[in-house]
C-alpha cells in the first residue's frame, strides 16, 4: 500500500478550523485540533466531573458480547473503570453494509487517535463509536450505491414501515433483505473473493434483527481486533444511563435553546450560515409514543408536539425521563450534551458537516459549566485500485487532477489530440466554395426575378443544413474509434470523484473489499497516518 498527501479544498470552516483561523476557532473550547498539548488541558479539564463508568462498562460488555466483538474491545471496554481513563469517540447513523466509506474512516481515525493518545498521555484512552440508532430518517440509511453505466446507482431496502420509529426499533424481515444484498453483490461483480464475503456477510445478516444490528456486527467484523467498543444510542439498556442527564434537559429547556440560538446569531453574523435550523420553541427533544418519535415544542402548558396532537407537562415528561428513560432520544443539539454526561470524551472524531454543527454549541455546554471536547477532523481518503491507476498512467493524469479538476477538460485536450481524421477544417473549407459558388446563383435569380431571392436563400440553408448532417455523421465515426479511450476518462471520474463529489461520501467499503480481499481494511486501520488536515491519496 502507498500513501500520497494532498491539501483539498472542501470546506472553508473547516479549512479554517484546521488552519487556526481566529475567526473560525473562537466558537471552540479547543483552539488547535492537532496540537498534542491540547490532550493534557483536556486530560485536566476532565477530572473535574464524574461518569457512570460502572453502568457505562457493564452496558458496554453486554451490547459488545452480543454483537460479537472480540476479546480485545472487552478488555478495552474495562479500562472505562479506571477514573483516569479517557475516550477517542466518534460516530454515525448506522449504514446498510456499513454506509459510505467515510464511516470506516471514522472508525479508523477513531482507533488511531485514541492509540496515538494512549501513548502520549500514559493512560488508557480508548475508541468508542457511537451509532446514532435513534435516528428515524431511512432515507438517508436504507440504500447502498453501486456503479452501474458510468453513473452512481442506488440499490435501496424498502422500509417495513412508514412509522417514524428509530434505527434501533425497525425490526426486518431478514427473508426481504437476502434478495437485496445479493442484487447489490452482484452490482459489485464476481471476484475471487465474492463468494465467500457474501457467505459471510449472509451469515451476520442472519443473526441481525435489525439494520442498526446489522450494522454494529459489521463494525464488530471489522474492527474489534483493533478493540473498537459500539454503543447504540437508540438500545433502552444505554439509555437506563440517561435519565439524570434528561432531566437536566428538561429542566433547563428554555436556557439550552437559548444558548443554542444566540451562538447561531452570532455564527450568522460572522458569515457563515446556520449549520442547524433553528426552531422558535424546540425542545431539543423526542419522545416515542406508539413506536413513533415525536419532536417536542415548549409550550406554556409544557410540552407538545408541533402539530398540537401530542401534550404532556413538564412534571409529567420529568416522571417519564425516571421511569421511561427509553422513550426519549436527543436531536443534533442535545446528542453531544448527552454524549458529554456519559463519556470521558478526550476528543469527538468529526467530518465537515459536523465541525459546523458543533460551532454552534458553545454555549449550550456553558450552561452546563462544561467545555466541548477537542474536535479532531476525521481522515479522509481516496482509494485508488490497481486497474485505475493504469488507466490513470495511460492518460498521463494524477489522482491530484481527477479530485481537483475532474477529468472533463483532460478528455477534451485528449480527443483533440488524438482524434484519427479531422473532419472540421473540410467540412469549413467546403462550406466556404458552397457558398462561395452559390452566390453566382444567387446573382442569376436576381437578374431574372427579384421574387426569386427567397427560394434561393432557403435552398442554400437546405444545402447547408445537408453538409451539417454529413458533418454529424462524420464525427460519430471518429467518436466511435476513440469511444474506449473517452470511455476510460469517465471510468476514472467514476471511481474517484462519482457524481462529482468525494469517492468517501458515495462509494461502499464492500465494494473494495470485493476487489481487493478483506485483508484491506487490515492494511488500511493499521497504517501510521498523521493527523494534519491533509487528504490521503491510498493506492491500494
Amino acid at each position: 500500500m502507498r500513501l500520497e498527501e494532498m491539501q483539498l479544498h472542501t470546506s472553508p470552516f473547516l479549512e479554517g478550523y484546521s488552519n487556526g483561523d481566529e475567526e473560525v476557532v473562537r466558537f471552540f473550547d479547543y483552539k488547535s485540533p492537532y496540537d498534542k498539548h491540547e490532550w493534557t488541558k483536556r486530560q485536566q479539564e476532565l477530572k473535574r466531573y464524574s461518569f457512570p463508568r460502572k453502568g457505562l462498562t457493564d452496558y458496554l460488555t453486554s451490547y459488545n458480547q452480543r454483537i460479537g466483538s472480540s476479546a480485545t474491545t472487552i478488555k478495552n471496554i474495562q479500562k472505562l473503570n479506571a477514573e483516569n481513563s479517557l475516550a477517542v469517540v466518534g460516530g454515525q447513523q448506522a449504514g446498510l453494509l456499513t454506509g459510505p466509506l467515510l464511516v470506516i474512516y471514522k472508525c479508523i481515525s477513531t482507533i488511531q487517535l485514541a492509540k496515538q493518545a494512549e501513548k502520549e498521555l500514559n493512560i488508557p484512552v480508548v475508541p468508542i463509536f457511537w451509532i446514532a440508532g435513534e435516528d428515524h430518517d431511512m432515507d438517508e440509511i436504507n440504500h447502498v450505491m453501486v456503479p452501474k453505466n458510468n453513473t452512481a446507482k442506488k440499490v435501496s431496502l424498502k422500509s417495513a414501515s412508514s412509522v417514524k420509529s428509530s434505527a434501533s426499533l425497525w425490526e426486518w424481515n431478514r427473508e426481504e433483505v437476502r434478495p437485496w444484498l445479493k442484487e447489490v453483490f452482484r452490482s459489485f461483480g464476481e471476484t475471487a473473493y465474492t463468494s465467500d464475503l457474501l457467505a459471510e456477510t449472509e451469515r451476520i445478516l442472519n443473526e441481525s434483527d435489525s439494520i442498526v444490528t446489522f450494522f454494529a456486527k459489521l463494525l464488530s467484523k471489522w474492527f474489534s481486533e483493533e478493540g473498537l467498543i459500539v454503543l447504540d444510542s437508540g438500545d433502552p439498556g444505554f439509555k437506563k444511563l440517561q435519565s439524570t442527564m434528561l432531566k437536566e434537559m428538561i429542566v433547563h429547556n428554555s436556557e439550552i435553546d437559548n444558548a443554542f440560538n444566540v451562538q447561531t446569531e452570532e455564527l450568522c453574523r460572522s458569515g457563515y450560515s446556520a449549520p442547524i435550523e433553528v426552531q422558535e420553541n424546540n425542545a431539543h427533544l423526542f419522545y416515542t409514543k406508539n413506536q413513533e418519535r415525536i419532536l417536542l415544542y415548549r409550550d406554556q402548558n409544557g410540552f407538545s408536539s408541533k402539530e398540537k396532537d401530542f401534550t404532556i407537562s413538564e412534571s409529567e415528561l420529568l416522571e417519564e425521563a425516571i421511569k421511561h428513560p427509553e422513550k426519549f432520544s436527543n436531536n443534533v443539539v442535545t446528542r453531544p450534551l448527552m454524549q458529554e454526561f456519559l463519556l470521558p470524551v478526550l476528543s469527538f472524531v468529526a467530518g465537515p458537516g459536523e465541525i459546523a454543527y458543533w460551532a454552534a454549541l458553545g454555549k449550550v455546554f456553558s450552561q452546563f459549566n462544561r467545555m466541548m471536547p477537542i474536535l479532531t477532523p476525521r481522515l479522509s481518503f481516496t482509494l485508488v485500485t490497481a486497474g485505475v491507476n493504469e488507466l490513470l498512467h495511460s492518460k498521463k493524469l494524477t489522482v491530484k487532477q481527477v479530485l481537483e479538476n475532474g477529468t472533463d477538460g483532460y478528455k477534451r485536450e485528449w480527443f483533440a489530440s488524438n482524434r484519427p481524421i479531422e473532419t472540421f477544417e473540410t467540412v469549413q473549407s467546403v462550406k466556404a466554395e458552397f457558398t462561395a459558388s452559390y452566390e453566382k446563383l444567387i446573382k442569376l435569380a436576381e437578374d431574372i426575378d427579384s421574387k426569386l431571392l427567397p427560394v434561393a436563400d432557403q435552398n442554400m440553408k437546405r444545402i447547408l443544413s445537408e453538409i451539417d448532417y454529413m458533418e454529424n455523421k462524420l464525427e460519430q465515426r471518429v467518436r466511435k474509434k476513440v469511444k474506449e479511450p473517452l470511455a476510460e476518462f469517465d471510468e476514472i471520474m467514476l471511481q474517484l470523484k462519482p457524481t462529482g463529489i468525494l469517492q468517501e461520501r458515495v462509494w461502499n467499503i464492500y465494494q473494495f473489499v470485493n476487489e481487493e480481499g478483506s485483508y484491506l481494511v487490515n492494511k488500511l486501520v493499521q497504517y501510521p497516518y498523521q493527523f494534519n488536515g491533509k487528504h490521503k491519496i491510498v493506492y491500494v
